[in-house]
């Protein structure tokens, strides 16, 4: 864990706020104490590969030295377990993925690996290994060692990235082998020279099966810039699209996303002594076999994979554009009308497991095409038409062997070189070491694609989104005091003047309300109205104003107050509750007559 979030978990769980340095001083004490010194932990490695011998015989792991004047100096180490390879070997497909993680410790080397694939399309580690840099000679050394543990199998497929070293050392090692590229990377790079719809044609280019079609394409974007399929013959020169694999490997894969899985799945551990991070993927290769052959022992009674299978049912149920001519009892024409109303037809074979477009033949799964012809008989069976590499057989093969585990490494044999093992030659650059690589410009941010609308700001102190760490939203940082705008001597705001002719004045911003038997008592009381209005010191509605409010007094009172009292206009319920209750006619009899003013003479 890094300093970083130990400090954030030291705040959230225990309430306690301890500054960064602090934190990762302790944090590198503590590693100190459990794992010993970096120094130490090259020359541990012979420990392990003596204890890994011991228990698993058969298993390759190299150690190299560099010899010189002061000492030997530690250079580079390879692994690979003996379940591993048979694993490989006798359940999987022969495909690797090859590439190389920069570790983030104190060593500032690489993590080299090389990773198969099951029938499942699950991750099958292989081997790993460490030096100091991807180098022709680095990378030879490692395939090398590679080839001592898997041997020269018949048919070999080994993808990678654009790495010149990765190349030349598969040229060396492997030459037989079909080495394939990575199709993100040659996009990404394709994209930087090559801009215009009509170079969108290099994806479908990639994806497609058949050749003809691969070759269509590719002219088309030709005839756009004539500097296309020299420009990828130069730099490209390795096999990215589907068209040109080997129908043997039953693997379809044109991107290198088996690498970057194993990259995500040891992405915390890399920053940990050498000799403590070969045992910590020991300890995963042992729990990842262990899981695995749990699920190959739950699936008895089935011949391939359930979930290949229900795959290949699902994709059933899209065929509706695909019309089907029987030719014979396992071969027939497919006519498939595209999304661009292009007409294709494709002959498929049942008994061969051929078809036109080549998706069967370099899949080992039936394409489309045979699964329309398939899905025409009733009650097929799927597990008729996959390949072996798809079966439980072959799933429980490769999980078979036990990664034994191992004591702790005070228990490993003593090995006595005679000498001490210096730690590499190679020097670390000024300044913090990095956690995460820098990512392409065409590349999405992970959680934080550049999009727009879609990009967020994350905290550098508390890892939230949606504010940066200097924010007040942060939980670290304290509410900040705002500065009044009368010290900085702004404009303030004008007080509005009270109208000269308004006779009333009531409060429309009271604390408290007035009860309806406050406003009846006020209205019952005359004179009483304007000092309860102004006075009372809850809020007043509108409906509530227009009842208690008297009318004004002007020329003719009498004739304002008939019309108010004779006026037709609809009484609400507040209103009805707010009047003055009638006089009786014993009221009326003992009550003052009206006196109307006389009209002036003109």
């Amino acid at each position: 864990m890094g300093a970083k979030k130990l400090q954030k978990e030291l705040q959230d769980k225990y309430q306690v706020g301890i500054g960064y340095s602090t934190v990762w001083a302790g944090r590198e004490i503590v590693a100190e104490k459990i794992y010993d010194t970096w120094e130490e932990s090259f020359g541990l490695l012979f420990n392990f590969k003596a204890e890994v011998e011991l228990r698993m015989p058969g298993s390759v792991v190299e150690i190299e030295l560099v010899q010189k004047e002061d000492g030997a100096y530690f250079h580079r180490f390879f692994c690979c377990f003996k379940p591993s390879i048979d694993g490989f070997l006798n359940g999987c497909r022969p495909y690797l993925s090859i590439d190389s993680t920069a570790l983030n410790g104190r060593w500032n080397g690489h993590l080299p690996s090389a990773t198969g694939i099951d029938g499942h399309n699950w991750i099958f580690p292989v081997a790993f290994g460490f030096f100091d840099s991807e180098t022709i000679d680095n990378w030879t050394w490692f395939m090398q060692q590679l080839q001592k543990a898997i041997g020269n199998p018949p048919y070999l497929a080994i993808s990678s990235d654009a790495c010149k070293g990765i190349e030349n050392a598969v040229k060396q090692v492997f030459p037989w082998a079909e080495h394939r590229e990575c199709f993100v990377h040659l996009s990404k790079n394709f994209a930087k020279r090559f801009v215009g719809p009509a170079f969108g044609r290099i994806f479908p280019a990639a994806r497609t099966f058949q050749p003809e079609y691969h070759d269509y394409l590719m002219n088309k974007m030709q005839l756009e810039n004539n500097e296309v399929l020299p420009w990828l013959h130069q730099h490209h020169k390795l096999k990215w699209a589907r068209s040109k694999f080997l129908e043997e490997i039953k693997c379809d894969n044109f991107t290198n996303n088996v690498a970057e899985v194993w990259n995500k799945w040891v992405k915390d551990l890399k920053d940990l002594p050498v000799a403590e991070l070969a045992d910590t993927l020991r300890s995963k290769f042992m729990d990842l076999f262990a899981r695995r052959r749990r699920i190959g022992e739950k699936l008895d009674g089935h011949t391939m994979l359930p979930i290949v299978v229900r795959q290949l049912h699902a994709s059933s149920r899209q065929l509706g554009h695909l019309r089907v001519l029987e030719g014979g009892r396992d071969e027939a024409e497919v006519t498939e009308v595209t999304a661009s109303h292009k007409v294709i037809r494709h002959v498929v074979n049942l008994k061969q497991h051929t078809c036109t477009c080549r998706g069967w033949q370099v899949s080992g799964k039936p394409c489309p095409h045979s699964l329309a012809l398939i899905t025409s008989y009733r009650n097929p069976r799927m597990e008729d038409f996959m390949h072996p590499y798809y079966s439980v057989k072959h799933f429980r093969l490769a999980y078979a062997g036990v990664i034994k585990p191992l004591p702790d490494k005070d228990q490993w044999p003593k090995v006595d070189l005679g000498f001490k093992v210096m730690p590499p030659l190679a020097t670390r650059p000024v300044g913090r070491q990095r956690k995460n690589r820098i990512p392409g410009c065409l590349e999405n941010k992970g959680n934080k694609p550049r999009s727009k609308g879609l990009f967020q700001v994350q905290c550098k102190t508390c890892f939230e989104f949606g504010h940066r760490a200097s924010s007040p939203k942060c939980c670290f940082n304290g509410p900040k005091k705002r500065k009044s705008r009368a010290k900085k001597g702004g404009p303030t705001k004008k007080k509005k003047k009270a109208t000269p002719d308004t006779n009333l004045e009531i409060n429309t911003t009271p604390t408290r309300p007035v009860t309806r038997s406050q406003l009846q008592i006020t209205i019952e009381d005359g004179m009483g109205t304007q000092a309860a209005a102004t006075t009372s010191p809850g809020p007043v509605t509108r409906s509530m104003q227009l009842a208690a409010t008297p009318p004004r007094h002007t020329k003719s009172p009498a004739k304002k107050t008939a019309a108010a009292t004779n006026s037709p206009g609809p009484m609400t319920r507040s209103m009805q509750l707010a009047t003055p209750p009638r006089q009786t006619k014993s009221a009326k009899k003992t009550g003052a007559k009206k006196i109307t003013p006389r009209k002036g003479k003109k």
